[in-house]
């Protein structure tokens, strides 16, 4: 390999994932250079590419949970053989199997959710479980519960307590406004804040309290609810008492993220 190459890549070769995507890369522009030359020449028969078969001798390790392939140089003789064999696939197909990486907001990624309660290697662990979002880990957590999720991304289950403890903290997703731009009375301030945690549930509504005043809640849905603060609460830290115990604190402005209060 070349020597103006990094140590790491030198030694270890490429990352698979960059391989294949570097692979295909070069067939999709193949693939617009024949688009337009068929379009430019107003062919009326052209050829195209269908199916590609590989056989690589490359030697194959593992760095930090990502598979590196190095091809085998002269005299190597001891390199892994990998085949590989690429089809085409469409739009509809590729939106059908692909992640959604919309579900979500950004802003309650595993990563900014949970902050310093997972780090990088243990985000990965989840990711190749299929968990990308904390709504995703919520679900997964009612499906089939905390020893199961720990089991299959190989977490301490203290470890991943915690993240799901901070994953279910309330958070604000959404902040309206009615048209007028005020409430009934000059002390309202006509904004609904949509506030979603898991243990929220329709018939068993929590206390919401923010500037010494209780916060009016006039809707709710199992994982939601929507509250209608007054003017001088909004912006402020909100006391969300779920009624069992746990107290969680938010502070009232869109896109803002909940704590439990320590016990």
């Amino acid at each position: 390999m070349s020597a103006q190459l990094p140590p790491l890549l030198q030694d270890a070769g490429v990352p698979f994932d960059l391989f294949i995507q570097a692979l295909t890369e070069q067939l999709d522009k193949a693939q617009a250079g024949m688009a337009i030359k068929a379009r430019l020449g107003k062919l009326p028969l052209t050829f195209a590419v269908k199916e590609i078969s590989l056989d690589l001798r490359a030697f194959v390790q593992i760095l930090d949970d990502d598979i590196y392939l190095r091809p085998a140089g002269p005299g190597e003789t001891e390199a892994s053989s990998i085949k590989l064999q690429l089809t085409t696939i469409t739009k509809p197909m590729i939106e059908e199997n692909a992640v959604d990486y919309s579900t979500e907001d950004p802003k309650f990624s595993l990563r900014e959710a949970l902050g310093d309660q997972i780090s990088d290697s243990e985000q990965r662990q989840l990711e190749r479980i299929g968990v990308r979002t904390v709504q995703q880990l919520n679900e997964l957590k009612e499906k089939a519960g905390t020893d199961v999720i720990a089991r299959l991304s190989r977490m301490p289950v203290n470890r991943l307590q915690q993240a799901l403890m901070r994953a279910a903290a309330p958070r604000v997703t959404r902040v309206t406004h009615a048209e007028n731009g005020a409430g009934a009375n000059a002390a309202e301030s006509g904004a609904r804040l949509h506030l979603t945690a898991p243990g929220l549930r329709a018939g068993r509504l929590p206390r919401v309290r923010a500037a010494g005043q209780s916060v009016d809640v006039v809707g709710a849905e199992d994982g939601r609810i929507v509250l209608a603060p007054l003017a001088s609460q909004l912006g402020c830290d909100a006391e969300v008492d779920f009624g069992d115990g746990n107290i969680a604190h938010v502070q009232l402005s869109e896109g803002q993220l909940g704590q439990w209060s320590r016990p």
